[in-house]
């Protein structure tokens, strides 16, 4: 500090001092003058007034500004696989923890090596046996990965930062030149003011760490904004890429039509990829009736005798105005035809599962080990969604007193002998299959007495959204597959016409 005051001039810090010194003494000549006419203690209740419109004014600031920010921050998508969504939780967490203090925005090595830990924890969260599991990518995947990141935040800084797309990064470096020297002059400005006024020193001193604390909050917010957002960005698109989601041509719908839906569909082949309700159970359970129930007229054969469905049949279906469906009857779980083989690629191309049991069967091991052996397809591979399973279960009119048979019946009314026994069913059979009973729906399916399919419809259509998620999904994995072999084809004739053209050019 003598070094700097020698530098400045002992002489014309006497000039300063003498030249501000009026402007020095006429507060406290108006503190006196208050004081005289019984007007300071007023005075400094009005201060004290000021100061608490202006910290609520602060407050209220505070909180529309955090609102808008909560609005702009990077979420989860809705359509992740689990495994996607363990890894969210994992980057959210790590953008909550890091501070500008840490990982200052100027400091360019820093925020390369926040992103670059982020990308290997996620990395390492998809490939835990790698030794080295961030180059687990291509090449094009991690460009893209750099353009689309950089292109979203860009978005966000432009839409919510304040003069943003006029601020250049040569104004950034030149102010912060200027508001080092600022703060040297300032520190001495201060100095000099409390050797002339040393009684005034404690309130200066107090109003101005206020006002920086309240014109600083937004500054210190915004930085604490980009910097966790930058990690949840790159977050985010590391999960696509690791998760096997990204596409590298994005171009088109993605849930378009599958092969497999245009061979089992019984009508002209349709716009998009339906929602594919893959109907299970053992042979006479019901499944046919049930399909029939649910599309209003005899669509599926049924035998009372054998209760046996040949081949996978499948109906289209519309339940409303939005959802295009295509509902597949299947052969009875025991029988040859649904060899494990063929239940697994069903299992695996359904969006949702339609179970079928019968209320009046007492053995339904077989169909537990079926249901179990579905769910561990699914935990085997954590970037597919496991579909939802909407249970149906049928026979109810047989159940106990058999003579008794006069729906509706409200389960929540236990004084019915026959809505007590379908309750006890519902709730025992739920248990043995492990599924909830608000997704087990009790009916009857018989052509003279359905009882209950608008109950089961509300069911199925409650889980739609996930099953449009578990679609996705799956089209995604086709679209891959689909992409992989076009970039193939590709690349093999561009150079097969660059071998060509070598070779004529040699020749």
């Amino acid at each position: 500090m003598s070094a700097l005051l020698r530098e400045f001039g002992y002489l014309r810090l006497l000039a300063v001092v003498v030249a501000f010194l009026p402007m020095v003494v006429l507060p406290l000549l108006g503190i006196a003058a208050l004081w005289e006419t019984g007007y300071l203690w007023y005075w400094l209740a009005g201060l004290a007034l000021c100061g608490l419109v202006g910290y609520g004014l602060h407050a209220l600031s505070r909180w529309h500004n955090r609102n808008r920010m909560e609005e702009a921050i990077t979420g989860p998508d809705p359509n992740w696989a689990p495994g996607a969504t363990s890894a969210w939780a994992m980057v959210d967490a790590k953008a909550a923890s890091v501070t500008p203090e840490q990982w200052p925005l100027n400091d360019a090595s820093g925020l390369f090596r926040l992103g670059r830990d982020t990308l290997e924890d996620v990395a390492r969260h998809f490939h835990p046996r790698r030794q080295r599991p961030l180059l687990e990518l291509t090449v094009p995947h991690m460009l893209l990965i750099i353009e689309r990141a950089s292109a979203e935040l860009r978005q966000e800084i432009t839409d919510h930062i304040p003069l943003s797309h006029r601020l250049t990064l040569g104004r950034m470096a030149r102010f912060r030149q200027w508001k080092d020297t600022a703060a040297r002059l300032e520190n001495l400005y201060r100095l000099g003011h409390a050797a002339v006024d040393p009684t005034s020193v404690v309130f200066r001193e107090l109003r101005r760490d206020m006002g920086n604390r309240i014109l600083g909050y937004g500054s210190e917010q915004v930085q604490t904004w980009l910097l966790r957002e930058y990690v949840r960005k790159v977050g985010y698109y590391a999960i696509e890429l690791y998760s096997g989601r990204l596409l590298l041509d994005d171009a088109g719908r993605v849930e378009k039509l599958t092969d497999a839906s245009r061979m089992q569909s019984e009508e002209d082949e349709p716009e998009a990829e339906p929602l594919r309700i893959l109907i299970l159970g053992r042979s006479g359970s019901g499944r046919s009736s049930l399909v029939n129930a649910l599309l209003g007229g005899q669509r599926a054969a049924t035998d009372a005798v054998t209760g046996i469905t040949e081949g996978i049949q499948g109906y289209r279906w519309e339940p409303d105005s939005g959802t295009g469906a295509l509902m597949l009857d299947t052969p009875g779980i025991e029988t040859d035809t649904m060899d494990t083989a063929t239940l697994r690629r069903e299992v695996l191309r359904a969006d949702l599962i339609l179970w079928v049991t019968s209320a009046v069967r007492a053995d339904r091991a077989i169909e537990r080990e079926t249901l179990d052996r579905i769910r561990e397809w699914f935990r085997d591979d954590p970037r597919r969604r496991p579909p939802p399973i909407v249970g149906a279960l049928t026979h109810v009119d047989r159940l106990r007193p058999l003579r008794e048979w006069n729906p509706p019946y409200d389960l929540a009314d236990l004084s019915s002998a026959k809505a007590s026994s379908i309750q006890a069913a519902v709730t025992a059979i739920a248990d043995e299959l492990a599924i909830p009973t608000q997704r087990l729906v009790p009916v009857c399916l018989r052509p003279e007495a359905i009882y209950n399919d608008d109950a089961l419809l509300t069911v199925i259509c409650g889980e739609f959204d996930e099953a449009r998620r578990v679609r996705f999904l799956r089209c995604l994995k086709d679209r891959h597959r689909d992409e992989n072999w076009r970039y193939l084809w590709r690349q093999l004739g561009n150079a097969g016409r660059f071998v060509v053209e070598q070779s004529r050019r040699m020749g």
